[in-house]
This record gives C-alpha cells, sequence and structure tokens, in this order.
C-alpha cells in the first residue's frame, strides 16, 4: 500500500511539473530582446514593466497595496509574502495569473473588447483578481505547508495550495474582491448571474462533484461562478473573518487529507457538498421570486432545435436578401458560421480563425461580414495580433484584410467601402480607425487625447456616424463619433450599468444593457434620449440586429441550453419605459461592500517610487525555485528546478542512485530563450540503460547494458505558424553529443565489456498542424504530425534515422476520429551501440532490433458514454471511450524479415481524481498475430493523461 502511495504521489507530481512547463506560465522565450524592461520597488514587492508604463505600474501598485492593507479576510495581519509583478503589453490576449513557483504575477494589459469584468477600467479588475490569488498563496505558505516547502521548494507551495484550496474556493474569492472593491466585476453582472438562473429555473441541479467541474455532456458554468456564490454566502453568513479561521486551521492543524472541508465543518457546519447545497437552495429560491414577477415578450425562435447537445447561436445579422447569418457553436461543433433561410434551415459556410471569447464579435452590413481572428509571432509567445478577415455574401469572397495588426470589432460600413475598428497598440493607447474595405489601408484615425477605452463601434443608416461603446474610470456608455469632423457626442453617459452591443437604427439605437439584473435589449432614441426596454426575456438578450426596413429585431436569448436565436416585431408603442421596468437584480454581494473601504475607482495612485532598469536577458537568471525527491525503487535521488521570472532561462539538475546497479547517475539540462534561436546544453553522467543488438555470427539477439557520460550542446528555430482554425508548430534543432560509453554484453555465461569514445551530430524536425477541438471531439477532425530525426557518429559505425507521423481524418460522426500513425526506422543494430529513441513498436509486440522497421497503425476512436457519475470525492468519471485499431509494420534485419501485426481496442476512461487530477486510463487488449516474435501480454493497463486539472 505504501509503494502505491508513494509511485501516485511521484505520478501527481510529476504531472504537476510537465503540465506546469507547458502552461502560459511556464513558456520560455515569451518576449523579444527589444522590449526596454524597468523596475521599481513598492510596499507589496516589485513591478516590472515595460518603457512607458510606468503609471500603469503605479496604478497596480497602489491597487495591490490597498487590497493588502485594507482587506484582511484571508491573510488575517496583512503580512502578504511580497511578489514580483510583470506587466506584459505585447499580447493581444487578456488576462493574468499568480504562481509560486516561481513566485511572481503577470499581468495582460490589453483591455478585453466585452467588458467582462464590468464597467471599470481593464487594470483595476485584473490587479484586484490576481492580486488576491497572490494572497491566497501567501495564505498558504505557513504552518504545515513546511514540510512541503523542505521537499519541494515552491513546487511543494503551489502544490500544497491546489491540494488544500478548492479551485471554486480561489477563483470565487477572487471574484467577490472585484465586486466589493470596484463599481463593477463579475459578481455585479446579469450576464455572470445567467448561467445559474437559467440552470436552476429549467429545473437543472447537479451534484457538487458535477457542478465543481466540468461535464462532456452538460453545460456546467465555471468555478468563478459557484466559487463566487459560495464564498460570498460564507462571508455573509458567517462574517467577514469566516475564510481567515477556516484557512488559519487548515495550514495550522489539519494536515493533507482534506483539510479544506474538515475546517468548513468545524467552522460553518456545513462540508463543501453541503454548503454547495445550501447555496444552490438560495438561489433557485431568489431567482424564482424574481423569475414570477416577470412579463415576458412574445419572440420566434428562428432556428428549431432538436438537438440535445448543448448549442448556441449568436451574433446574428440579416442579409438583404431576407435571410440571416449567425455563428453557431455546440458541444461538438467549433464555432461555424451559417446562412438560415426563411424556414430556419441551416446552410454551413465557413469556420472563423482562433480567437478569444473575450474579444469575439461579428459584425454584417449589406453583404459584407467581418471578424477578428488571432495571429501569431513566429518566435514570441507574447508577441501575437488581432487581425480583420471579411466575407463578401455577393462573391463569395473570403479574405484577411490586415496583418500584423491590433484591431478589434471590425464593422464594415453599409455602402461596403469601409471597415471601422478599434486599435488598441501596444503602448496601451485606444483609437478608432477607418479602412479601406478592399485594401485594408488606414483611412482616418481618429484623436483620442482622453485615452477612452472604445468598444464595437458600428455605422449608422448614412454611414456619418459610429456608434460605440466607451469606458473610463466613471464607467461605460454609448457615443456617436461623426466621421466627418471626429466630434465625440455622449448618447448615454457613463454609467456603472453594464452596456454591450450597440446597433443604430433609424432614431433609435439598440443594445443590451443589464439595468433590472436580467440583460434585455434596450433602445435610447437619440433626440429625446429616452431608454426603452424592447425584450422581457428570463435568463437575458444579446446581440441585437435590426431588419433592413426596420421592422424586425433579430437576437440571441439565452436558455439553459445554449443560446436561441429569436426574432420579434418592433413596435415602439409596446416598448416599456425604463424608468417604469422592475429590478430583478441579485444583488448577492451588497451585504459585503461595508466591508470594502471604499471604492478603489477614487483611489490615487501619486505616490512615486524609484525606477531603474531591468536587463531581462542577463538579470537574475538562476532562480532555483523548487525541487523534487524521486523514491522510484530501486532509484533513489532528487531534481532541482531553476527558471527566473522572466522566463528566458530553465534548467534542471538531477541526482539519482540505484542500489540494484550501485550506479550513480546525474543530469544538467539548462535552455536559454531568450534570442531568436533557443540554446540547449546538456550533461548526462552515469546514464544506464538496456537495449537490445543483433549478432551476425551467431544469428541472434543479444541484451547489451549501456553506461553512458554525453555532453550535449543544441539549437533550436521554433516558427509558430498557427493562422485560422489551425494551431501549427514548425520546429528545426540541431545537436551535437559527445559520447563516452561502457557496454556490457550479459548474453550467455560470460559478460563481455567494452569502452567507446565518439562525436556524433542530430538534425532534428518537428511539425504539428491540428485544428481546434470541440468539448466532445476525441482527436481533431483534421491534423498532421511529423517528427524527423537523424543522429550519425561521426567516424563511427552508430546510426539512426527514424521518422514518425499521424493523419487525423472526421469519423462516422461529429465526435469520431479515424487516425492513422506511420512509422519509418533505420539504423545500424548489429553489434554496435544504438542510440536511445522514443519509436514506439506495433501494439502486441516488445522492442526488437531491425536495421529497418515501418509501419501504419489504423485508428477509429469514439465516445461511448458521458456518464457523470461520482464516486464521492475519489472520483469523477465523465467520458468512455473506445479505440479499435490495426497495426501492421514489416521489420528487416540481414536478410530476415518479420512481419509484425496486431489487432485490438483500448477502453478508456477520462475522469476527475481526488478533485485535482484529469486522468484518461483504461485497458488494451492486443491480439499479435506473429507467434515467433515476443509479444507483450495480452492485456495492458494504460495511462494516457495524468496532469492537474487546476
Amino acid at each position: 500500500m505504501k509503494q502505491m502511495l508513494l509511485l501516485l504521489f511521484l505520478l501527481l507530481s510529476l504531472s504537476f511539473i510537465a503540465k506546469a512547463q507547458e502552461e502560459p506560465q511556464g513558456r520560455l522565450g515569451i518576449n523579444p530582446p527589444s522590449v526596454k524592461w524597468y523596475q521599481m520597488a513598492t510596499p507589496t514587492g516589485r513591478m516590472i514593466f515595460p518603457e512607458g508604463f510606468d503609471s500603469v505600474a503605479l496604478r497596480a501598485g497602489a491597487i495591490m497595496n490597498y487590497e493588502r492593507v485594507h482587506d484582511q479576510s484571508i491573510s488575517g495581519n496583512g503580512l502578504t509574502k511580497k511578489v514580483t509583478a510583470i506587466l506584459q503589453p505585447l499580447s493581444t490576449l487578456p488576462g493574468g495569473f499568480s504562481t509560486p513557483a516561481p513566485w511572481r504575477n503577470e499581468y495582460y494589459l490589453t483591455p478585453p473588447q466585452n467588458f467582462f469584468l464590468g464597467p471599470i477600467p481593464w487594470v483595476d479588475g485584473l490587479t484586484i483578481h490576481e492580486y488576491r490569488h497572490t494572497e491566497q498563496f501567501s495564505k498558504a505558505n505557513e504552518g504545515l505547508t513546511l514540510p512541503y516547502q523542505i521537499l519541494m521548494g515552491q513546487t511543494g507551495w503551489l502544490l500544497n495550495t491546489l491540494f488544500t484550496q478548492p479551485l471554486w474556493f480561489r477563483e470565487g474569492d477572487a471574484v467577490v474582491n472585484e465586486t466589493i472593491f470596484t463599481k463593477g466585476g463579475r459578481g455585479r453582472l446579469p450576464s455572470f448571474n445567467m448561467e445559474y438562473r437559467a440552470l436552476l429555473l429549467s429545473g437543472k441541479q447537479y451534484g457538487y462533484e458535477k457542478a465543481a467541474w466540468n461535464s462532456y455532456k452538460d453545460f456546467i458554468p465555471n468555478p468563478y461562478r459557484l466559487g463566487y456564490y459560495m464564498t460570498a454566502k460564507a462571508r455573509r453568513d458567517f462574517g467577514e473573518q469566516i475564510w481567515l479561521k477556516v484557512l488559519d486551521d487548515v495550514y495550522q492543524k489539519k494536515g493533507f487529507f482534506y483539510p479544506f472541508g474538515r475546517s468548513m465543518k468545524q467552522f460553518m457546519g456545513f462540508t463543501p457538498v453541503q454548503f454547495y447545497g445550501a447555496t444552490v437552495k438560495e438561489l433557485d429560491s431568489l431567482f424564482l421570486v424574481t423569475d414570477r414577477s416577470l412579463q415576458l415578450t412574445a419572440s420566434n425562435e428562428v432556428i428549431p432545435v432538436t438537438t440535445n447537445v448543448y448549442t448556441s447561436y449568436r451574433f446574428g445579422h440579416y442579409l438583404p436578401d431576407g435571410a440571416a447569418v449567425v455563428l453557431k457553436n455546440a458541444f461538438n461543433e467549433t464555432n461555424t458560421y451559417y446562412l438560415v433561410t426563411a424556414d430556419g434551415s441551416e446552410q454551413k459556410l465557413f469556420s472563423p480563425g482562433i480567437y478569444t471569447e473575450d474579444h469575439q464579435t461579428t459584425t454584417v452590413a449589406g453583404h459584407m461580414m467581418a471578424w477578428a481572428e488571432s495571429a501569431f509571432d513566429t518566435r514570441w509567445f507574447n508577441k501575437d495580433y488581432s487581425v480583420i478577415k471579411t466575407y463578401d455574401f455577393e462573391t463569395r469572397e473570403r479574405k484577411q484584410l490586415t496583418a500584423h495588426s491590433r484591431y478589434f470589432s471590425p464593422a464594415p460600413s453599409n455602402n461596403g467601402k469601409w471597415i471601422a475598428a478599434v486599435q488598441i497598440a501596444s503602448d496601451g493607447k485606444f483609437n478608432v480607425v477607418v479602412l479601406d474595405a478592399q485594401t485594408g489601408s488606414v483611412s482616418k484615425t481618429f484623436l483620442n487625447p482622453e485615452n477612452i477605452n472604445f468598444s464595437q463601434p458600428r455605422w449608422t443608416d448614412d454611414d456619418s456616424s459610429l456608434v460605440l461603446l466607451t469606458l473610463t474610470d466613471e464607467g461605460n456608455g454609448i457615443s456617436l463619433l461623426h466621421v466627418n469632423t471626429g466630434a465625440l457626442t455622449s448618447v448615454i453617459g457613463a454609467t456603472d450599468v453594464p452596456l454591450s452591443r450597440p446597433f443604430a437604427k433609424g432614431n433609435y439605437i439598440y443594445y443590451t444593457g443589464g439595468y433590472t439584473g436580467i440583460d434585455n435589449i434596450y433602445s435610447i432614441h437619440t433626440e429625446t434620449k429616452e431608454i426603452y426596454k424592447v425584450t422581457s426575456v428570463r435568463f437575458g438578450a444579446y446581440y441585437p440586429a435590426v431588419s433592413a426596413d426596420g421592422k424586425k429585431l433579430l437576437f440571441s436569448e439565452y436558455t439553459a441550453d445554449g443560446y436561441r436565436l429569436k426574432e420579434m416585431e418592433l413596435d415602439p408603442q409596446s416598448w416599456q419605459p425604463l424608468k417604469t421596468a422592475p429590478s430583478t437584480d441579485l444583488k448577492f454581494h451588497v451585504p459585503l461592500l461595508k466591508a470594502s473601504g471604499r471604492d478603489l475607482s477614487s483611489l490615487k495612485s501619486d505616490t512615486i517610487y524609484p525606477i531603474k532598469k531591468y536587463h531581462a536577458i542577463t538579470e537574475g537568471l538562476f532562480n532555483l525555485y523548487g525541487w523534487f525527491p524521486i523514491p522510484n525503487v530501486p532509484e533513489y535521488g532528487a531534481e532541482f528546478y531553476t527558471q527566473n521570472i522572466m522566463s528566458t532561462l530553465r534548467g534542471t539538475v538531477g541526482f539519482l542512485y540505484n542500489t540494484n546497479e550501485n550506479n550513480f547517475h546525474t543530469y544538467l539540462r539548462f535552455t536559454y530563450a531568450a534570442l531568436y534561436p533557443v540554446l540547449d546544453a546538456q550533461y548526462e553522467y552515469g546514464l544506464m540503460r538496456k537495449g537490445k543488438v543483433y549478432d551476425e555470427a551467431n544469428s541472434l539477439t543479444k541484451e547489451i547494458t549501456w553506461t553512458e557520460n554525453v555532453l550535449s550542446g543544441g539549437i533550436t528555430l521554433p516558427f509558430r505558424l498557427t493562422q485560422g482554425t489551425h494551431r501549427t508548430q514548425l520546429d528545426f534543432s540541431g545537436w551535437y553529443h559527445y559520447y563516452d560509453v561502457n557496454a556490457l554484453d550479459t548474453t550467455g555465461t560470460g559478460e563481455v565489456e567494452s569502452h567507446d569514445f565518439f562525436h556524433a551530430i542530430e538534425p532534428v524536425m518537428t511539425f504539428s498542424r491540428l485544428r481546434v477541438q470541440s468539448r466532445q471531439e476525441v482527436k481533431p477532425r483534421w491534423g498532421q504530425t511529423l517528427a524527423v530525426s537523424y543522429e550519425k557518429a561521426m567516424n563511427e559505425e552508430p546510426e539512426r534515422l527514424t521518422a514518425v507521423g499521424r493523419l487525423f481524418f472526421p469519423g462516422f460522426y461529429k465526435t469520431h476520429s479515424f487516425n492513422l500513425g506511420l512509422s519509418y526506422k533505420q539504423e545500424k543494430v548489429i553489434n554496435t551501440y544504438r542510440f536511445a529513441d522514443n519509436f514506439i513498436m506495433p501494439r502486441g509486440y516488445k522492442p526488437a532490433p531491425f536495421e529497418t522497421l515501418y509501419g501504419i497503425a489504423v485508428n477509429y476512436e469514439l465516445p461511448l458514454w458521458y456518464p457523470d457519475i461520482a464516486l464521492s470525492s475519489v472520483a469523477l468519471i465523465q467520458r468512455l471511450r473506445l479505440n479499435p485499431y490495426f497495426d501492421y509494420s514489416i521489420g528487416d534485419v540481414l536478410t530476415d524479415q518479420s512481419i509484425l501485426a496486431s489487432a485490438g481496442a483500448e477502453l478508456l476512461v477520462d475522469l476527475r481524481l481526488f478533485r485535482l487530477f484529469v486522468v484518461s486510463t483504461g485497458i488494451r487488449y492486443s491480439y499479435a498475430f506473429n507467434k515467433d516474435s515476443e509479444r507483450t501480454a495480452p492485456v495492458q493497463f494504460l495511462v494516457t493523461r495524468f496532469e492537474l486539472a487546476n
């Protein structure tokens, strides 16, 4: 039992380390060396920022310090561990993170076009949210965390936090703070509350395990929402210090085994499962009261939905011929544009490229549609773009209008000549630009001396003005930008009410507003400034679009099963004046406002701190942040990890001792990615591995044990070629190796040992092009991968060439995958050293030495069942998959040829383990047709995925 637990712990921790290096916070070479960095010390630690972002750094630092001092609901004494916060302006993707390994925060400064934090400045909400995570991590850095830090350093600190603070708590607690410290925050948004309102009022109440994570079958709101309700309710019901009491108990007394739930039970009288039930019950009653008071407006469903798969239709627009276009996505289908005829039938057009939901929009005027997609720098992860694409419904021409641009929310003019868009420069400046619709050249740029955050522009009927959203420190609003003069006229002044998607038609501007607690479509008369409520729906109405004759309104209405495309007649006489509209606002946060001190929008950030240069290429290169003991019987040792906070250098140093072989193995691996080529240096001492060679004299296979000392240097040219719907990466690498090898032949009665030194070169090419997947697709519907490696000893015999590829195709149904694996290997195997490789044999056969081995693997993978069965807190079984396969390979050595064919099936289950890990595991049955070759056991246990879920 102890060995099983030890092995499990090893797998969990190693999976964490592997995943951490794949996540954004683990990537290397994220910013070009041309960026000039500066730093300042603040009361909360240090701010690192590019040239020109002094004021943003001061603002973020002031907010962090205010939050540290005035909210001690989990810190208790305000002694949050100082942290380095890095401001990242080059990426167009909004976001941020806080992590202890290595200890830092990163804030991505380009604000979302969709204002998902509410009508507040992006930097304010982002900083409050991420610094709250800093406080959570800091709280976990005390008491019983010490053994984890002794064993694993900052890696242990991070692991302990993830083990002891549920994801819903961490994210929900941060949402509470962004809500009570500002006039916005997600907790105030009707769209944030809409999803649970729809689920509960539609009778869809799921168990805690399913609600806290996710599902392949049913839509589950993300943990931010559930966590907000649960953490806010706890503070309302048990006082501001309740989470401080729980966390103090977790880290001072409870230990490792589910301490959070046991501490909740002690101080609140509820386990997480019980408190989830109480929270949902309260929400249900609150939603029910407001739901009974609604007087709904009539509308027609444009597209009859018969599927039980969660499906959404958004961004609907009328076309001149009376048809409509809409963006559809579902659990079994990625974003796709469809034409919708009068009878509701759908005609597939195409899928737009990769883009974040935080910016997504689609605008149609006349016969032209415009949208934006992401484009990426070929080298630097943090340098990307937002480019404009258009589609002409008359010519059916689709084209990319701009390149290397930072344009958002493009909108074509009614005459088809111009495209208006928001430009957010990498220096943080906002502009509205008008582009030539055919060439993409800039026709006009409007001055914005106040640097107002513009969003979602659209043209008026006569193309004389643009209606758009504005966001300032005072709130969001709607304005008209007069194209000829550049004058900006306010239509709706700055307000805390969330507004979105303005659409001008005649004397009215239609938009979505959150006045009453449920987002609905409203209209404002541009002359009288009277506001009217046009729709009254149960959960939310979005994306208004009016027909050319002004008689019909097209919009998306949210339901528990996705957004539905709706249409209604426009009758101004039936509209309800805003001043008489009743409120249905949940106001879940209101009892907490007394604890927030004051609204941070009035916070002054006028304290000046000394600023000095920060040399990202060389400063702080070596930063030992974690280590990990390896109790892998019979091998014992430890690994040590270093990564600097600017993500330019990563290193691993390992020491292992094999008690069976009495062998000491150590290794050093470093990667430096501050420059265009990525540089690698590695050294392995005492690496022992076994392999087989072919003895020509005796016509038999011999087993050799090699003990290697290898010094390596490598250079890699990475090319990120992602565009459209496919993520694409191409890498060229070149390696030099110096080998010092002892070979021990243990075949027969005696042992024969030899020793050799040689140099080797190894060029490598890897390529991957994979289409984005929907939630239910088991593999990409289209894709190609290829890895080619050639290693040759200089003036010596060892030589090896491998090529492995995979081709992905659609199956018979949307979620199925038909894919082929192709492989080729050519190698010197006759009484010579063999290079290590990861070449995979046909399933059902053990590795054997062949001079050439080539084959094909045929797979057809499909989902069988989405059970969503919870085994208490141990596992949530989410999906069952089947992969029937057939492998066929031909291996040659000298004049002998072997046919290695096998058939079988893999039965896999996707699950959440211990509420922490995403696991894909199962069994494989293989039938090997060649009885003369060494075969594996016919039934094998598989683990194909094992990583942290949060």
